[in-house]
């Protein structure tokens, strides 16, 4: 386990430990991406992340090797005991509560409610872009909202749309609602073993997922968004991304809001002067 909280740390990637158990996820990352925008089928990306598995399990056949001691060298995470499904709520003691300092904590609730209506909203766009024509943000809104209303009221988290597979699932073409049940149906499966499932997962699977999900989002909107925006769009969007690296997200955010404002000031096209444009257009035509 690498535990890396910045820009400074990286160093510590280059460990010859860490190397040998990131090397299998950013490997399978790049091979489960170029497949997918390689082969436009609603099959490469579950086969793709079936083969990783395969892979996995013959290599440790191959090699004599058993779970236990794959989990032993960091390749799984070691299993922890919990308990069965319906004993989750016993957790839910009210009466342990401390209520006194909730006062103090409305500063924080406040922003955590801000920070998931926000990313929520940037859900939305994402998938709405990704879908060609505009979704009704309220309507949305208001799903996310009860959403987390009864995640909360039943000891879950907060939460919203995962936009990422909504999107990996419209560029497979899958359209169905029924994707969505069936996703619910696996994670309730999953819920109610009574064995613990990530026991027999290794690590890298994970570490693929992410990969992918960064290649896509590199590619997308640092390489392939370069035809459609004005360079000193460009700009900004890079010199954004590269402080995100340097201060973090909440002040690189800031910083790439300062750039843009900066860069909008000494009087460089910043995307406004083609939306003026097209309004004023539509606005002759209508």
């Amino acid at each position: 386990m690498v535990d890396v909280t910045g820009l400074s740390q990286w160093y510590k990637f280059l460990d010859p430990d860490a190397l040998k158990l990131m090397a299998p996820g950013v490997l399978g990352g790049c091979v489960i991406y170029f497949s997918v925008r390689t082969f436009r089928h609603m099959a490469v990306l579950p086969s793709t992340i079936a083969m990783l598995m395969v892979v996995f399990y013959l290599t440790l056949w191959a090699t004599g090797m058993s779970v236990e001691e794959a989990t032993q060298l960091g390749w799984i995470n070691p299993t922890v005991e919990s308990p069965s499904w319906y004993h989750t709520w016993d957790f839910l003691q009210f009466d342990k509560v401390v209520w006194r300092v909730l006062p103090s904590q409305i500063f924080t609730i406040v922003a955590m409610i801000s920070v998931v209506a926000l990313s929520s909203s940037l859900d939305i766009a994402a998938i709405e872009i990704e879908m060609k024509r505009p979704l009704d943000y309220n309507h949305e809104l208001t799903t996310v909202g009860f959403s987390n209303i009864v995640s909360g009221l039943t000891g879950g988290y907060t939460g919203s749309y995962i936009f990422s597979q909504t999107i990996f699932s419209l560029r497979m073409g899958i359209r169905s609602r029924s994707m969505g049940y069936v996703i619910a149906a696996v994670s309730l499966v999953t819920v109610v073993l009574p064995f613990n499932v990530l026991a027999y997962i290794p690590n890298f699977f994970f570490g693929s997922l992410l990969m992918m999900i960064c290649l896509d989002l590199m590619f997308e909107w640092l390489i392939d968004v370069r035809e459609k925006v004005t360079p000193a769009e460009y700009l900004v969007m890079l010199l954004t991304f590269c402080l995100l690296q340097v201060l973090g997200v909440e002040f690189g955010i800031l910083a790439g809001i300062c750039v843009y404002v900066v860069v909008d000031r000494l009087g460089f096209d910043v995307g406004k002067k083609d939306t003026t444009e097209d309004d004023h257009v539509m606005g002759c035509y209508e």
